[in-house]
């Protein structure tokens, strides 16, 4: 396998004029259009929007809430793993993620390396998780 070495000389390179360069900056600016707050107590660690454009999912270690794009001050609890002693807290969410084309479905993994999935449509609170479960242990 060979290959083919072309040398220009020098007069021709300098000879050749070249386009001017030009720099066109663009500042981009993040801007808040709107504030959910006020519905974790802990470190959001995922957010997941749903395929139906209307809802998006928040995570933090102890719970998943539920919200609607339009209605930034009210969020449904959907998970609570939350004991009622924190001393006897064993797992934490990890993460959280709507099904890409099932608005109802999602998944969340725990510190424990288990996935569950939730059917939305079984319960208003999936504190005893949907009928349609998958528990993969690592």
């Amino acid at each position: 396998m060979g290959f083919c070495m072309f040398f220009v000389p020098l007069s021709v390179l300098c000879s050749s004029s070249l386009p001017p360069v030009t720099s066109q900056e663009t500042n981009l600016v993040a801007r808040c259009r709107r504030v959910y707050g006020h519905a974790h107590d802990y470190h959001i660690n995922s957010i997941s929007n749903n395929s139906d454009g209307e809802t998006f999912i928040s995570a933090d270690d102890l719970r998943i809430n539920l919200w609607n794009l339009e209605i930034s001050n009210q969020s449904f609890n959907i998970v609570d793993v939350k004991p009622a002693n924190m001393e006897d807290l064993t797992e934490v969410i990890t993460s959280v993620e709507f099904h890409p084309t099932h608005c109802n479905m999602l998944a969340y993994s725990s510190s424990k390396g288990s996935i569950r999935l939730i059917d939305l449509r079984q319960s208003a609170l999936c504190d005893s998780h949907a009928k349609l479960q998958l528990v993969y242990r690592f």
